[in-house]
This record gives C-alpha cells, structure tokens and sequence, in this order.
C-alpha cells in the first residue's frame, strides 16, 4: 500500500475515533448526564450475598450482591466499583458542561467553558462538515512527488497533533539503568490495537486480556479487588 494513502487512513482512523454524543438522559439503557453524584454507604449491606455460605465463599457472600445488580456493561471488558465510580464522575461532569452550555446567566468563563462543549458535543453539525476539516492536510498528502518529502510531511503531522501521539509520543520517565536519572523517552503512536484474537477467539469466553496475561472479567469491589481464579 502506498505511503500516500496510509496517511489518508491514518488521518481519518485518528478524526472518526471520537465517541458520538449521547443525549441527555438515559435513553435506551445508555447513561446520560447527572446532575448529582448517586449515593453509596461504605458499608453497603446489598452488596452482600447472604444467601451464600461465608464459610464455603466468602467473596460471593461480601459481594455477590453487587455482582448480581451491576453486570459488566456491553462496551466494557471489566467492571468494579471504581470503573462505576470513574463513569459516574464523567456524566457528573458531564452534567455541569450541559447546563452551562445550556445557561443563560453565565459568567464570562462559564460561557467560554460552555460554549466550546457545545461546539464538541454538536453532532449534526459534525455530520454536516465530514472530512471538509481534513482537507488542507489531505491536499498535503496528495501533493505528495515522491517518499523523500514524506518526512517533512511526517514532522509537521506530528507537530500539529504533538497532544495526541498521533505517530510518536515523547515523555520523561526514570532511567531503568540509573534511578536517580530522569530521561527522554520516544514511544509509537497509533491506534495500538491488540491481537486480532482479542476480538475473535472464543477461547477466551468469560475472561479478558489485558497485555500479556489473561485476568479475570470481575473486579471485586472494595477490599475484594480481584477474585482469585476457580
């Protein structure tokens, strides 16, 4: 495949891979915004199982009952108590963002914060434009004469997405070799997608990879913060 159009899809895999904005509200079984945090006791009696023998397994009687009232979502590997806590802070804020770009009586920087929300979370108008945003840097790549201009093409991609690692990212991190060092450290970008048997092999039913080692799909919340293998 030519290097032009490896860039054309790499652009497009990179500006398509934006979640579409749900509405507000849960429609459907999808999570809407909120305008309160709900509210969990520390101790949470029906996170318990009490049917079950503490004596004989005692994870499923400290949390059978949380298992049995929170599955694991349909666009989630895992889930624990602090996957549901992560998302539920996300539609909180969520629910603030919506109310200001909602608001009439905004502060000048309620305003700023409320209108760029809106203009990322107008879908129709996002639909409406398509690719048009991507025109200058696809010109680019058509202009293309020959594989010597690709990496001035390349530095300057990197420079306009350098937030995104959209082909190399660059931190700082301990030095393996000297841990009183701090280095630079030069990493690939891209989509980092896993082993196409991630998504096809069955031999992996009812558990999930995570890197190189397979975990199990239930996180146990609070104290029981993973399950051990039957």
């Amino acid at each position: 495949m030519c290097p032009r159009l490896l860039l054309a899809l790499s652009l497009l895999s990179f500006a398509t891979n934006i979640p579409a904005a749900p509405q507000s509200g849960d429609v459907a079984g999808e999570p809407g915004p909120l305008q309160q945090l709900p509210y969990t006791p520390s101790l949470d009696l029906a996170s318990m199982d009490r049917s079950a023998n503490a004596c004989d397994d005692f994870y499923q009687y400290s949390c059978g009952g949380w298992m049995a009232h929170n599955p694991i979502p349909p666009d989630q590997a895992s889930w624990s108590v602090y996957g549901k806590l992560y998302q539920n802070n996300q539609r909180f804020l969520w629910g603030i963002l919506s109310d200001l770009a909602s608001r009439s009586d905004r502060s000048g920087n309620q305003q700023k914060i409320g209108d760029y929300f809106a203009s990322c979370m107008s879908e129709a108008e996002i639909e409406q434009r398509g690719v048009t945003p991507l025109g200058p840097t696809l010109a680019a790549i058509d202009a293309l004469k020959s594989v010597n201009e690709l990496p001035v093409l390349l530095a300057q991609l990197q420079l306009d997405n350098t937030g995104d690692g959209f082909l190399f990212g660059f931190s700082s991190g301990q030095d393996f070799a000297d841990s009183q060092a701090v280095i630079a450290f030069a990493t690939a970008g891209g989509l980092g997608m896993p082993d196409r048997d991630y998504s096809t092999s069955t031999a992996i039913s009812g558990r999930c990879r995570c890197g190189s080692n397979t975990v199990s799909t239930w996180h146990a919340p609070l104290c029981c913060s993973e399950r051990p293998p039957p």
